[in-house]
């Protein structure tokens, strides 16, 4: 199973297939890496995103960074990279 939050190690191979973008106007933008690991936290659970615990960024902010992951391919990416489950365990 994967480790939450992210290792240095898994977050390096993971790392280049975000976007850097300038940060411009109002609040500063979540870091990618919080972001990626409440999204795991919630794949790996199976929870709903209002049971997301409050040491990861707002449920909103973590929903919409997902499903604009998800429509541009980039989680699909992250789980080729990541499996959430250890194929030679056989465990999730």
């Amino acid at each position: 199973m994967l480790q939450i939050p992210l290792t240095d190690a898994d977050w390096a191979r993971v790392q280049n297939l975000f976007p850097t973008t300038a940060s411009g106007r109002g609040r500063p933008r979540r870091s990618d890496r919080e972001i990626l690991n409440a999204i795991l936290w919630v794949q790996q659970t199976k929870e709903k995103w209002h049971r997301l615990p409050a040491t990861f960024p707002p449920q909103q902010t973590c929903y919409l960074r997902y499903m604009t992951w998800k429509k541009t391919g980039v989680l699909d990416q992250v789980n080729e990279r990541l499996p959430l489950c250890d194929s030679a365990l056989s465990t999730c």
